[in-house]
């Protein structure tokens, strides 16, 4: 009787290992850095200063607030490029 269970033992150990060392290795995840666009990593130029009236002024002002939310929203833009999740200070 304890033949058979040594026996039966045996055989069930060797068909458990021969059913793992037919199964393939898994390939280990690659990581894919997503491309930004190339108008993205280049700087905004300056509005042209030609200040003579105070209408002028705030024309320059205006110019900058307008180059200031086209940078806001370039860097909004890199970050869902990147699937960074966003802090409420970027906003």
């Amino acid at each position: 009787m304890m033949r058979r269970v040594i026996g039966l033992a045996s055989l069930f150990l060797v068909v458990s290992a021969s059913g793992c060392a037919t199964s393939q290795p898994t390939p280990p995840p690659e990581v894919v850095t997503a491309e930004v666009p190339s108008y993205l990593l280049h700087p905004l130029p300056a509005p042209p200063v030609q200040v003579k009236h105070n209408r002028d002024l705030l024309q320059l002002l205006a110019d900058y607030e307008s180059l200031r939310r086209r940078a806001n929203a370039d860097r909004a833009a890199v970050v869902d490029l990147l699937g960074q999740p966003r802090s409420a200070g970027d906003m």
